[in-house]
């Protein structure tokens, strides 16, 4: 067996495959998959009938419900031969999305690029009404009188920790006013760059209150402009969000080849179907969607037999908190120790490239993934190896996507390392341009294909991958992970204020400052010490990108982000 010294658990040491190592799939059946993946592929057909058909998957809407079904008519009509709806929770009401529609009309007509957060109110049809700048404090709101009722009022919101915001939301709620309107927040690479999220609805009763609304940077500055004038401006929205007074169940989609001699033991191939609600999901995380689906459709084309059970799994629930995959596992639970690996996709479009797996597992991986170096790498100028093995000495719980889940119970779960020219973190993730064009369809067609290969050769290996430096989640204090990896000290459990710096760590790097409010990491609201421990735990595919820290700060929310070393 081969030894990799490492100089502390954390580190990796990066290993190109050596091609003497016997493989696991034999050539026959490697060319076969090589063919239907790349030669015959039909996974930028099912991504475009995913994104572009069912379009957004939001958890709790018709359309996710929508997506689950297609999803299960798409793995029957490839002849998988077991398919079933998973159910793993009911909410309590249904939210839906429709068209967002945004335009002054005053002094000068301005179409604007609009979206709200989920699980929020629309504006019950196109209503118009005066614009005024947000009122800084008690006198200028009291300036404001009547002229709030029916108006737009435009800025940003005081911090949830400055007094007079309660009283300002209160004002104009009782005033009636049509709506707030706050601009987007980008980067020197993507200024425009919209985000939203949204909390989920937690009880059956549907909340009141006018709809908040984001417009595109470059147009509310252009709004912010004709505030300053002395003409009255005046804007119109049609906020098409829809509330439903009814339950709605929620699904995984869970689909099975079952194995010939191992039928009891799994390998799981999965990504989440859900997504947020803003563009239609491609790259979160419909390329893991069709990913997945492409690799059953893959298998079963060239009539694989695999010795154990391929599991295929469309998660729902990820954007807010693993809910569906964490969930499956509970469910599950007594058969979680026959699960020899699971093998998620998420985080883009990237090509599939590496994989960290446990010292006690890269003798058999490598067996596993030597076909894979026979592929033609997607991209013609890339330099090393097709494929990477990275040893690790442990494999921890931690993690933001749904092989996370599988960690924490011990269970060997494995993201894969993606490399390519898609700017994922900062330009299509949860943004406005997270649509079907910015897939890549060669790098789609060579992940898909990895796949496959790798779930067959690990479901024909003599045995099951070892678990030994797979470490399960355990409970621990949070103050001093929070401090070793951000280099920032913040205060109790309700209290994600900044109290310190360290002037050496990945805080101070970013440009974080004591007083600094911490609401979201990667993408999602924290709220709590173990969000946040969560969410600096959260990696990119590619293991290189940029981690984003949104802070609210003398009222503003400021957007920060740093690389690791």
């Amino acid at each position: 067996m081969l030894r990799f010294p490492l100089s502390s658990p954390l580190a990796l040491a990066v290993l190109a495959l050596a091609p003497t190592v016997r493989t696991q799939v034999d050539a026959v059946t490697a060319a076969a998959i090589r063919q239907e993946g790349i030669d015959n592929s039909q996974v930028m057909d099912i991504l475009d009938r995913l994104t572009n058909g069912v379009g957004h998957r939001l958890t709790g809407s018709d359309s996710f419900t929508r997506a689950c079904e297609w999803a299960r008519a798409e793995f029957e009509s490839m002849g998988v031969p077991k398919v079933e709806l998973e159910k793993w929770a009911t909410w309590p009401v249904v939210w839906n999305r429709g068209q967002w529609m945004g335009r002054v009309v005053a002094p000068e007509a301005l179409e604007l690029q609009v979206a709200t957060e989920a699980w929020t109110n629309g504006t019950h049809g196109n209503r118009r009404g005066r614009v005024v700048a947000m009122p800084q404090n008690a006198e200028e709101l009291a300036a404001l009188g009547e002229a709030l009722a029916g108006a737009y009022v435009f800025g940003v919101l005081p911090s949830r920790r400055d007094p007079f915001r309660v009283e300002l939301e209160a004002a104009c709620e009782e005033a009636g006013i049509a709506g707030f309107l706050y601009p987007s927040a980008g980067d020197d690479a993507y200024p425009n760059r919209m985000r939203v999220f949204g909390s989920f609805p937690r009880t059956d009763e549907i909340p009141e209150g006018p709809p908040s609304i984001m417009i595109r940077k470059d147009q509310a500055e252009l709004l912010a402009a004709m505030l300053a004038g002395e003409a009255e401006v005046v804007a119109e929205f049609d906020i098409r969000n829809r509330w439903r007074a009814e339950s709605i169940d929620l699904h995984n989609v869970i689909a099975e080849i079952p194995g010939t001699e191992k039928p009891d033991e799994v390998v799981v191939v999965c990504g989440h179907l859900d997504s947020w609600h803003q563009a239609t999901g491609t790259t979160d995380n419909g390329t893991g969607t069709a990913s997945t689906l492409e690799a059953a459709r893959i298998l079963m084309a060239i009539g694989a037999r695999p010795k154990r059970t391929i599991r295929f799994c469309l998660w729902g629930g990820e954007e807010q908190g693993l809910l569906g995959s964490n969930r499956h596992v509970t469910m599950r639970r007594t058969e979680m120790d026959k699960v020899s690996a699971v093998l998620n996709h998420d985080t883009g479009t990237n090509w599939a490239q590496s994989l960290t797996v446990t010292e006690s597992q890269f003798e058999l991986m490598q067996k596993v993934m030597q076909p894979v170096m026979g592929l033609a790498a997607p991209d013609a100028d890339h330099e090393g190896p097709v494929f990477s093995l990275r040893a690790t000495a442990e494999l921890r719980g931690g993690g933001g996507s749904d092989h996370a889940s599988f960690l924490r119970a011990g269970v060997p779960a494995f993201a894969w390392g993606l490399t390519g020219r898609s700017d994922y973190f900062r330009h299509t993730w949860h943004t406005q341009w997270d649509t079907f064009d910015v897939a890549i369809p060669d790098y789609m067609q060579h992940t898909s294909t990895v796949i496959a290969m790798t779930a067959l050769g690990i479901a024909n290996l003599d045995e099951m991958l070892p678990r030994e430096g797979v470490a399960r989640a355990q409970g621990t204090d949070l103050k001093p992970q929070i401090e070793g990896r951000l280099g920032a000290s913040l205060g109790g459990e309700g209290d994600l204020v900044v109290q310190s710096v360290r002037d050496d760590g990945a805080a101070a790097k970013m440009g974080m400052k004591k007083g600094d409010r911490i609401v979201a990491i990667q993408g999602r609201d924290v709220e709590r010490l173990l969000d946040v421990v969560r969410g600096l735990r959260r990696r990119s595919g590619d293991e290189a990108g940029p981690r984003i820290v949104v802070v609210v700060r003398d009222g503003q929310r400021v957007e920060l982000s740093w690389k690791d070393e």
